[in-house]
C-alpha cells in the first residue's frame, strides 16, 4: 500500500497518522513466496522535523510457511515494529544506502515494503510444525507424522554400501 506524504514533506515541521488496512495475500521475497494468513490493520505515524523524517508503527503478521521436515504449512506469527528514520538532506548524496531509501519513492511511502523489511530480518532459520516432527519418508515421500509407510528402512553406513552391494549380487 502506497501512502502519499507530499503534504508532510512540503512543511518544515509536521506530524500525521495514516491508517493502513493491508490487503495483500502473499509476501514475496527473492527466493520464496509465503501466503499471508492474517495481518492486523495498523497506523503509521510520520513525523518531519527539519530534514529528518521518522516513520513508526506496529502490526502483527501471520505467514503460512512450510515445515522444514514434512512441508506441512505452519502459521508463523511476526510482531512487526516499524521505527525508521531518514535524513532528507542526504537524499541527493551518492553515499546514501539504497536500503535506507527503499521504502520511499518521491512523495510516496510504501507501507508494505516497511513491513516486509522487518519480517525479512526476523525470519526463523528453521521452521517445524512440532518439535518431534518425523518428516517425510526418503523413499516414498509419505508424511511420517500421519503414520508409517511400507518402505524398508535399512540404516546402513554409507561407507559400507559398496560391500553390501557385493553381497547382494553374490547371492
Amino acid at each position: 500500500m502506497s501512502i502519499n506524504i507530499s503534504e508532510i514533506l512540503s512543511i518544515p515541521s509536521a506530524f500525521k497518522e495514516y491508517p493502513v488496512c493491508p490487503d495483500r495475500d502473499r509476501l514475496k521475497l527473492r527466493r520464496a513466496s509465503y501466503r499471508v494468513s492474517y495481518q492486523e490493520p495498523y497506523t503509521l505515524s510520520v513525523r518531519k522535523e527539519g530534514s529528518m523524517l521518522s516513520v513508526t508503527g506496529q502490526t502483527e503478521v501471520h505467514l503460512l510457511m512450510p515445515c522444514d521436515r514434512c512441508l506441512t504449512d505452519v502459521d508463523v506469527p511476526f510482531s512487526v515494529q516499524i521505527n525508521r528514520e531518514l535524513d532528507l538532506s542526504r537524499e541527493q548524496d551518492e553515499e546514501v544506502d539504497e536500503d535506507e531509501l527503499s521504502f520511499i519513492d518521491g512523495c510516496m511511502l510504501d507501507a508494505d515494503k516497511l513491513v516486509t523489511d522487518e519480517i525479512v530480518v526476523a525470519l526463523p532459520t528453521k521452521i517445524l510444525c512440532r518439535e518431534d516432527c518425523r518428516g517425510l519418508c526418503p523413499q516414498c515421500g509419505k508424511n511420517l507424522n500421519e503414520g508409517t509407510c511400507e518402505c524398508t528402512h535399512e540404516s546402513l553406513d554409507p561407507r559400507m554400501a559398496a560391500i553390501a552391494e557385493i553381497f547382494r549380487n553374490g547371492q
